[in-house]
């Protein structure tokens, strides 16, 4: 009997039994030296005669299984054709799909002091052919065959991570399960804008994660990469307030003297009048604040004005800031006060640039 190992083999087995007998021929688990053998296992159970088994699909066998204790007086037409490949074909179906979820040790028998045959990498699928308590005999997909422990093979590659160190936030909704699954058991579910500490990933949905005390599992693509921080509210536009008419105490069409550098004070419609010059820019800002935003500029005679009005201190005691009031220099706003208004709460004294 041939063996061929690491080709694909299309072949032919025709079968005979002892009459009667109805045995079986048996494929079981493979093992090194392996054929790949295309066949659908058939079983006797005619009284004597002869069964041909027809090329149809991918088996992998036992060499040892081909030999005539196990068979008995089976009748083996070998092989047709031979087909060279890199790797041995395996139905899949036949041998449960696994994962390794570490780079490992390929292990010649399941024993913690064996030999190392080859290496496996992680994420790699491979055929579980037999396990016991510790030890799992696994294929690779390039035909070597060994032995990892069952702690290195997991089902589904959902539950392999790699590690990582990341800061994420969570959104409003957000849950943690106990496994990376979406119907797996919802344990914690962390307040909108809590911080998420991831410590493993993948190329999954799930990530674990750490929150707290409670070690599980998100749904890494709702987390916020940044807390959310409310937006300052977009200020109220504050409305150029009407200024606040006084009433003069004298006829505002004013005929009598006008205050000049010379005249040093008068008497006005107002009342006293006197003037002063000073930087003003720390009154107009205390006007813009209060919402009156007028343009500063000086009149050809020398008067600060601000927007139609004569700037001027009053005391704020009885004219509020941007009362209106007449002057002999014209009609005049509140900009200002002074020290003036305790001895004189009628003055009015007027910003000029003499």
């Amino acid at each position: 009997m041939a063996v061929i190992h690491r080709e694909r083999v299309i072949m032919t087995l025709t079968l005979r039994y002892p009459k009667g007998t109805g045995t079986p021929f048996r494929l079981t688990g493979a093992a090194l030296p392996a054929v790949s053998m295309t066949a659908v296992v058939l079983y006797s159970t005619l009284l004597g005669g002869l069964i041909n088994i027809s090329a149809n699909r991918d088996l992998t066998v036992n060499a040892e299984e081909l030999s005539l204790r196990a068979v008995q007086e089976a009748e083996v037409a070998m092989p047709a054709e031979v087909v060279h490949e890199d790797a041995v074909t395996i139905l899949d179906g036949r041998f449960p799909k696994t994962y390794l979820n570490d780079n490992v040790d390929l292990l010649q028998k399941g024993e913690i002091l064996s030999a190392t045959i080859g290496t496996g990498s992680k994420r790699s699928m491979v055929y579980a052919l037999s396990s016991d308590e510790e030890y799992t005999l696994v294929l690779m997909e390039d035909g070597t065959q060994g032995f990892v422990r069952n702690s290195a093979l997991t089902g589904n590659l959902a539950e392999i991570f790699d590690s990582t160190d990341q800061t994420k936030w969570a959104d409003k909704g957000n849950v943690i399960r106990s496994k990376p699954y979406a119907d797996a058991e919802v344990i914690a579910e962390p307040a909108f804008n809590d911080e998420i500490h991831i410590i493993a990933c993948n190329n999954m949905t799930y990530w674990k994660v750490t929150y707290g005390d409670v070690t599980g599992y998100m749904d890494h693509t709702t987390l916020m990469d940044e807390m959310y921080v409310e937006p300052e509210p977009e200020p109220v536009p504050v409305a150029d307030p009407a200024p606040v008419r006084a009433a003069p105490m004298a006829n505002p069409v004013w005929d009598g003297t006008v205050l000049t550098a010379w005249a040093g004070t008068i008497m006005g419609p107002s009342g006293k009048e006197t003037y002063y010059n000073l930087n003003m820019s720390g009154v107009i800002a205390l006007m813009q604040a209060a919402g009156y935003n007028y343009n500063y500029w000086v009149r050809a005679d020398g008067v600060k004005m601000y927007g139609d009005y004569v700037m001027a201190a009053c005391s704020f005691d009885i004219r509020p800031r941007g009362t209106i009031v007449e002057t002999s220099l014209g009609t005049a706003i509140c900009a200002d006060t002074g020290t003036f208004a305790y001895t004189n709460p009628t003055q009015v004294d007027i910003a000029v640039n003499w």
